[in-house]
């Protein structure tokens, strides 16, 4: 049985007799004197002893009432078929004085350094206000959040929350775990809350360090729990619904129904496999922004109160959290509603969380085996704590810029399975293995009419890279300046189509070479691409790791000068139009509709070869999506990005060339083709035009279909930063023959 406590300290008796004097009479200061001719009172010590004594009486008789109360509101908890209805649980782990409910507009403020505290160990009083409601949530006698508002009848008329401000592209959060079970009952809540989570949720839910052990009744607020994942919820980032114990008619109560909040959020954590990437986590709420609390009159409610969560942030920074707007209602009303409630995972106090430390030996890959870093150093790596990142013994710098991953969902990386060497080692032909599971339905397959972009394939292949050499010391260097990374060459070769939707991608980085410079470090490797232990991407790149000095040296590939686009330097310049429409085959849509807004202009037979020309004018936007994710303080548009837009331009001169048409399939990337790439500069918010330019270079038809292969180059503010070469291009059905310059 839970111990139970008094929120408010025992008041001091004025008049307690004093050991000192005895039975000596002693008039308290203010109290007046006995009036003339009336029987002299009892001694002062005399009274307060009698008093004192019907004071303890009282208060063992009260004692006990309430001990006889709790244990029967515990086994009424306990027994399904006679549970207590939600407005009258005092047992909640938070609880309060008790109060007849009314309307309530309030709002929960973490005091600041507020202590981890486990939710289930909270507590709610009310405190003495003369204007307003007011009450406490307090963690063994010390004061962690305030809670103020105003009581109103019928129901608040206080000014409405600020609106959330949703972004055009949400990240969607993928789950560490996948769940066998979406709907939970309350005999699957019974076990969750005795620790078994490979029960109930399936073996990919199972941590090798369990969470904190809860107490019976963790979930006891709620009968029936729903959790849907990211793309659901009025945010696109999930929701939970849960239906809670049958209630009386009347008003909810606030600290009931936060409490019930947590527990659901607590839930959906756990679904999410939230506490894979921590050691014997446990749950505490969320404490980075106030909780608004708006409860309305009920009188005319009855029954069991549903609630509906709407997931607004799920991430693992700082650490693993859930957050979510909240409704309560009968299914006709709305009772009340929750806003920025929250809960967070957390480590054992004194427990490291670095890549090999004792916290990550609790995530395995998806067969089984350990690994070395795990989502949460990624997502540290990406935009958090670069200590966690890297292990705080390896991370020495208070610099803001440092080599990063991209952020959100451009985040293509999960897992390195393999310790690196020893820093310094930087053993030549070495193998790192890491991973990355592909969602179901990522969104650069949705936005590119069902197929993987080049985007994705070089995002998978360059940011394992980028991570691998950061593991093995790049990441130490330069401790004193602003350091990043910044891919310079590669190339790539598409050796099968497959489906990657669900699956698990495996990454083989072989760091061929370590080349220290002056300001600066070059590392260049060599990579595949696996699913299902097949290979299907290949290549070779260069990473640079370069201080900003010896980044503000690049030169662009023209030794500095301003050399214009082909159309630009032909005189009298070619006739030029616009390019065909796409007909019935779909553009690239949302964030990989790269030709959106510019100005396109094709020149049937020109261009370097005289078979097809396509140029590309585009204002700059810093805005563009892409500053957001790539790099944290440090913006610039990834190197993919120029690859797929150069990639999108040659079905543009295909299609305008009569190439591919309406009654051919899309052009796809030719199999076993070398895609080759060189950077030697990079777009950033404050440039202002971007140009690419491609030419076709060469045609072969043969019976099962076309091949072209193009190249192509892209500008910034008139500086040519990019060349790509030998884009091909498929097209499926032709006849024999062969254009070429």
């Amino acid at each position: 049985m839970d111990d139970l406590s008094f929120d408010a300290s025992c008041p001091v008796i004025p008049w307690w007799p004093d050991p000192a004097v005895g039975d000596t009479a002693r008039r308290p200061p203010g109290l007046p004197a006995p009036a003339p001719g009336l029987p002299a009172p009892a001694p002062y010590s005399t009274r307060a002893a009698a008093l004192a004594e019907e004071l303890a009486a009282t208060v063992r008789a009260a004692h006990h009432a309430a001990l006889r109360a709790h244990q029967a509101l515990q086994e009424a908890l306990l027994a399904p078929a006679s549970r207590a209805p939600l407005t009258v649980l005092p047992t909640a782990p938070v609880a309060m004085a008790p109060r007849q409910p009314s309307a309530l507009r309030a709002t929960l403020t973490w005091c600041p350094a507020s202590p981890m505290v486990p939710v289930d160990d909270l507590r709610v009083t009310e405190v003495a206000s003369a204007d307003e409601e007011a009450w406490e949530v307090r963690h063994e006698g010390l004061t962690v959040a305030r809670v103020t508002g105003r009581r109103a009848a019928p129901a608040p008329t206080a000014t409405p929350w600020p609106v959330r401000q949703l972004s055009t592209y949400p990240r969607h959060f993928r789950p560490l775990a996948q769940s066998v079970r979406d709907r939970l009952g309350r005999p699957e809540l019974d076990r969750l809350a005795a620790g078994d989570l490979a029960g109930v949720l399936g073996a990919s839910c199972a941590a090798a360090e369990p969470p904190r052990a809860l107490s019976a009744t963790a979930f006891a607020l709620l009968d029936e729990v729903v959790v849907t994942g990211s793309g659901t919820g009025r945010h696109g980032q999930g929701r939970v619904t849960a239906t809670t114990p049958g209630g009386r008619a009347g008003t909810p109560d606030w600290v009931a129904l936060l409490t019930a909040a947590w527990q659901a959020l607590h839930v959906h954590a756990l679904h999410q496999g939230l506490h894979l990437c921590l050691p014997g986590p446990s749950v505490t709420p969320w404490t980075e922004e106030c909780v608004h609390i708006e409860v309305r009159d009920g009188a005319r409610l009855s029954g069991p109160l549903l609630m509906a969560a709407d997931i607004v942030s799920i991430g693992l920074v700082p650490r693993p959290h859930v957050v979510a707007d909240v409704s309560f209602g009968d299914g006709r009303t709305i009772a009340a509603r929750l806003r920025g409630v929250g809960c967070v995972l957390r480590e054992p106090p004194g427990r490291e969380l670095g890549p090999g430390d004792s916290g990550c030996g609790t995530r395995r890959t998806p067969d089984g085996r350990q690994v070395f870093a795990h989502e949460l150093h990624m997502a540290h790596a990406s935009e958090g704590d670069l200590s966690v990142a890297h292990g705080a013994a390896r991370h020495r710098s208070a610099c803001l810029i440092r080599p990063r991953l991209p952020r959100g969902d451009l985040l293509m990386l999960d897992r390195m399975i393999d310790a690196p060497a020893a820093p310094g080692s930087h053993l030549s032909d070495t193998s790192y293995v890491t991973e990355y599971d592909v969602p179901h339905a990522p969104w650069y397959v949705d936005e590119n009419a069902g197929d993987v972009p080049h985007l994705a394939l070089l995002e998978m292949s360059l940011q394992a890279a980028a991570f691998v050499g950061a593991s093995l010391g790049a990441c130490t260097e330069y401790p004193d300046q602003n350091l990043t990374v910044r891919n310079l060459e590669g190339s790539s070769r598409l050796v099968r189509a497959v489906d990657l939707r669900g699956r698990t991608v495996r990454q083989r980085t072989t760091v061929l070479s370590h080349t220290p410079l002056p300001g600066a470090l070059l590392q260049r490797y060599r990579y595949e691409l696996a699913v299902g232990g097949e290979t299907f991407y290949t290549g070779e790149t260069v990473h640079g790791f370069f201080t900003e000095p010896v980044l503000a040296q690049q030169q662009g590939l023209d030794g500095g000068r301003l050399v214009a686009p082909w159309l630009r330097r032909q005189s009298p310049p070619p006739l030029a139009r616009p390019p065909r429409p796409t007909g019935e085959h779909p553009a690239p849509s949302g964030r990989l509709a790269f030709l959106e807004g510019a100005d396109i202009s094709f020149v049937a037979d020109g261009g370097r070869y005289s078979l097809g020309y396509v140029l590309c004018d585009k204002p700059i936007d810093p805005d563009d999506w892409y500053f957001g994710r790539h790099f944290l303080h440090d913006p610039v548009m990834p190197g993919s990005c120029g690859v797929e837009l150069l990639f999108q331009m040659a079905r543009v001169c295909l299609r305008s060339a009569g190439i591919s048409t309406d009654a051919t399939p899309e052009p796809r990337p030719a199999l076993g083709a070398e895609l080759r790439w060189t950077y030697r500069g990079q777009i950033q918010p404050h440039h202002r035009a971007l140009q690419a330019e491609v030419h076709l270079r060469e045609v072969i038809r043969t019976d099962a279909g076309t091949t072209a292969l193009a190249e192509g180059s892209v500008w910034r503010d008139g500086l040519r930063i990019y060349a790509v070469d030998d884009i091909a291009l498929e097209v499926l059905g032709g006849t024999t023959g062969r254009r070429a310059s």
